[in-house]
């Protein structure tokens, strides 16, 4: 049956739960209305550390659940990645801001995780996704890797805990981003295998508390990652052989997000265009292809990369803009949408991976990239997969 999914509502302003609320009376329900008239329609929350603290009360998080059940919604997850606010002002590299080397990062994760645990039916799954340990360009070195381990793996012990109280299981998603201290498949890899699942298993192993192997198998349930198709697209990589090297690799894959990012052959034309994509709010990691396999990366889109890339005629470059899914190549500005093929949206259902539509940017999309209003944007979005992936009309109903 045709998979049943949600957007992510990182798309609305709403760093209060007020502002939540509103974003989905006026727009999450008009989605709903095309994509799932007659059925239970999944939400995808995002909730600030401030928005977290409003419902870190039995009786507001009680109110917020009866909220969503009268309208015909649930919650399966949350993004957890930005920490404060993420519209309306410059957030660029703070974004990573607090990392998993702060206790900021853990106890803010917990809260979400113990929200998350009581919006889920009992014996359900839920995922959150968050920072990809942190940014590499901050300006001060990372923390020690065993810092990161040694966060991660308390987290990954309250998840286990929590599960066992609730009987929900709640899977962490580090989310790889061009970048960061986990950008690619190499490295999320290399950090599993190498730091995480070596030092974390030691870690929560210690007094005999439990053997290396228990440990490890519950470091692999609670701590996998979410692959957002864009991110991967910027570094390169087709996501379709990502899923299986995380899969041969035994890595869990939580959550995957659908979005694609802009991509151009370097021209005076082309470079002319992508000055409408310069904003003052979000980061555009760039990186550019050479000849012989090479590439080079720049930290934001800016006049200065557009003037860096102006030495790399012909060279493919790709910039960490969402952009909407129905967005189509106009022979200047590409689209990585090309890599989410009919073979990888059977993969995705064959393996059940849930999924999500994150395309946050629509705010600051050029006037050309942007549609009516959001809704109708998210609408023609879920047209797209469901016409890409043969899911006939795009309007998922089932599981």
């Amino acid at each position: 049956m045709r998979p049943l999914f949600p957007y992510c509502l990182n798309v609305h302003p709403g760093e209060n739960l007020a502002d939540i609320r509103t974003a989905i009376d006026r727009h999450t329900l008009a989605v709903k209305a095309h994509v799932a008239p007659e059925a239970s329609y999944p939400v995808g929350l995002r909730l600030s550390a401030s928005a977290a603290e409003e419902l870190a009360g039995k009786t507001e998080l009680e109110a917020f659940a009866g909220f969503l059940a009268r309208r015909d919604l649930f919650v399966t997850g949350i993004n957890g990645f930005p920490y404060g606010a993420f519209h309306n002002t410059t957030v660029k590299a703070s974004v990573y801001a607090p990392d998993w080397a702060t206790r900021e990062r853990l106890n803010y994760t917990g809260r979400l995780a113990t929200i998350l645990a009581a919006l889920l039916p009992e014996g359900e799954t839920g995922n959150l996704s968050t920072v990809p340990l942190g940014y590499k360009k901050s300006g001060c070195p990372p923390s020690e890797p065993s810092v990161y381990v040694r966060t991660l793996s308390v987290l990954a012990e309250f998840l286990h805990q929590l599960h066992q109280e609730t009987n929900r299981e709640i899977v962490l998603a580090l989310e790889p981003e061009p970048d960061c201290l986990l950008e690619n498949t190499n490295e999320a890899i290399a950090w599993f295998e190498d730091q995480f699942l070596f030092e974390g298993s030691r870690w929560l192993s210690r007094n005999n508390r439990r053997t290396r192997d228990e440990a490890e198998t519950l470091l692999r349930k609670h701590v996998g990652l979410c692959l957002d198709t864009c991110h991967f697209a910027v570094a390169f990589e087709d996501p379709l052989t990502a899923l299986i090297r995380f899969e041969s690799a035994c890595i869990r894959v939580a959550r995957v997000q659908l979005s694609a990012a802009v991509r151009i052959t370097v021209s005076e034309e082309s470079l002319h265009r992508l000055t409408a994509f310069i904003d003052p709010v979000y980061l555009h990691q760039t990186k550019i292809l050479l000849p012989r396999g090479e590439i080079i990366s720049l930290p934001d889109l800016s006049v200065d990369t557009l003037k860096a890339a102006g030495q790399r005629e012909g060279c493919e470059l790709r910039t960490h803009f969402h952009i909407p899914l129905f967005f189509a190549d106009d022979g200047v500005l590409g689209s990585t949408r090309t890599d989410l093929t009919p073979d990888f949206f059977a993969h995705v259902q064959e393996q059940k991976y849930p999924l999500e539509i994150e395309t946050y940017t629509f705010d600051v999309l050029p006037p050309a990239l942007r549609s009516a209003s959001v809704v109708d944007s998210l609408i023609r979005e879920y047209e797209w997969i469901g016409k890409t992936a043969g899911w006939n009309d795009g309007r998922p109903t089932g599981n």
